[in-house]
């Protein structure tokens, strides 16, 4: 026999988790759309400045074309994968599956992850720059191309594309902050011991053993002059009582009679 598992209404730090979730998926949306734009405006910058400069090497405007769609790449498709991934766990998240939470501790810790990756990943190639500042020397590489100046057309990419770039870049930085806050707040309240129990709801435990009666479950009966003896529950009221009389007396015995 399976008992029926009752699920606890749901707790106020879930709807609150719910909400956050929404707002990050609409703040990765708008990075995606933003990628895409960025992608876009740079693409028809080359077209500009090469048309503008004249003479441009086509070797460059395809290695400018190739590295502009694959930093979209780089940051479009971890995007819309997170994305989606928050996206699809929201509204159940919300009905109570403790498997799509489970998927949100993953994004979490995933974006975690990647965070101090990035941050550890900065730090060991530091000591690289600072071996390389020190030493003083120029390192050559000889592979066919000259590196002593940019070219014209370079120089006019960049300096119309900066000013654009610098405002994508710093808006990128703050959704992906703003994204990794708003998830492990989101991981914080699904862990919760409300949410928890929303999520993990328990059968409904049975009533201790009775003492005199050992592993046998007692109830409570909510009517407990059912258990008393018939006499002590016979009740009457005054009204319906007949009067109590006196009793009558027994007739005198009869006197005898005088016998002939």
């Amino acid at each position: 026999m399976t008992e029926d598992v009752v699920r606890p209404p749901r707790p106020a730090q879930v709807n609150v988790a719910f909400w956050l979730q929404l707002a990050a998926v609409t703040l990765l949306l708008g990075v995606v759309g933003a990628t895409i734009a960025q992608a876009v405006h740079y693409n028809a910058e080359v077209s500009r400045v090469a048309a503008l400069v004249g003479g441009v090497d086509p070797g460059e405007v395809r290695d400018e074309r190739a590295s502009n769609i694959m930093l979209a790449l780089f940051v479009g498709v971890p995007t819309v994968v997170l994305c989606l991934w928050l996206a699809v766990t929201a509204w159940p998240v919300r009905r109570g599956s403790n498997i799509a939470r489970i998927f949100v501790f993953v994004a979490g810790g995933g974006q975690v992850l990647l965070a101090v990756a990035q941050v550890c990943g900065g730090f060991l190639l530091a000591p690289l720059a600072f071996t390389a500042m020190d030493s003083g020397d120029d390192v050559i590489v000889d592979d066919g191309v000259s590196w002593e100046g940019d070219s014209e057309f370079i120089d006019t990419l960049y300096s119309r594309t900066e000013t654009v770039s610098g405002i994508y870049f710093v808006g990128v930085l703050l959704a992906a902050l703003s994204v990794l806050a708003i998830t492990l707040t989101v991981v914080l309240l699904l862990a919760l011991p409300p949410a928890h129990r929303y999520f993990s709801p328990k059968p409904p435990q049975a009533w201790p053993p009775h003492p005199a009666l050992g592993p046998m479950p007692y109830y409570i009966c909510p009517d407990p002059s059912a258990h008393l003896p018939a006499a002590a529950t016979i009740t009457a009221e005054p009204s319906t009582l007949a009067p109590l009389s006196a009793p009558t007396p027994a007739p005198a015995p009869a006197p005898d009679q005088p016998q002939d």
